[in-house]
């Protein structure tokens, strides 16, 4: 397992790490595929949509979540926004892969983690099938698990989809790296017993994934595989 700074070590067995990524904000930036079919689904009724910075601050705690917000507070009645999700999601749904794409240096980390032995997963609030379509098309047979929100699956930072993932990697809490950008990310990291990696190229910034939990944040994917390498050389001298 790699040190971390200020000579503090992971727990853990030594050897047995493994991964779970938080996927929208952390593996891929899907903020204006999530933009455009948000702002469609409003104008379908008639309603102002929001400019980017704007949707950004809504996004990462779900579907539904980001529905109620987007909606003026005199139309969140429940009939309403059923209406208003099911058109979001049909819409999205269609056209979620249109300007989606990995962050810079994720396949990489990927690759390299992979090439380590080590077992990955992700955990999202993306609707299940939903993160499952877009996981399958940018990394194919990368991941033991993709879970996303369900009716059988709350979202974080609820720790039972993280503690799920956990279980298909065959390892413990302690011996799992838990890589995200949001504050929900952090928390369920820290409830569950991983170590939480903040990233700061998402949809939130270091200083807010910090104050959530995060014991390193790394700003570009290959600061971690660093670490390791790093890590590595110092155990062998």
């Amino acid at each position: 397992m790699p040190a971390l700074p200020d000579n503090d070590r992971t727990p853990g067995a030594p050897g047995a790490p493994a991964a779970i990524f938080d996927l929208d904000g952390t593996l891929l930036d899907t903020l204006p595929d999530l933009h455009a079919a948000l702002n469609r689904a409003l104008a379908a009724f008639g309603l102002p949509g929001y400019d980017l910075d704007g949707c950004r601050a809504m996004v990462g705690n779900g579907i539904a979540r980001l529905i109620r917000d987007a909606a003026p507070e005199d139309r969140r009645e429940e009939g309403f926004l059923r209406e208003l999700k099911a058109v979001f999601k049909k819409d999205y749904t269609a056209r979620q892969l249109d300007r989606t794409r990995p962050y810079p240096g994720i396949r990489e980390l990927l690759a390299g983690l992979a090439a380590r032995g080590w077992p990955m997963a992700v955990l999202s609030n993306k609707d299940h099938d939903n993160a499952n379509a877009v996981v399958g098309h940018y990394f194919p047979g990368t991941f033991a698990a993709v879970l996303g929100a369900s009716p059988a699956r709350r979202p974080k930072p609820d720790p039972g989809g993280a503690l799920e993932a956990a279980a298909t990697l065959a390892r413990a809490p302690g011996d799992i790296f838990y890589f995200g950008d949001g504050e929900n990310d952090m928390k369920v990291a820290v409830i569950c017993g991983f170590f939480p990696v903040g990233v700061s190229w998402g949809f939130r910034s270091a200083d807010a994934v910090r104050a959530a939990g995060a014991r390193i944040v790394i700003d570009r994917p290959d600061d971690f595989l660093g670490r390791l390498e790093a890590t590595r050389e110092s155990d062998a001298t």
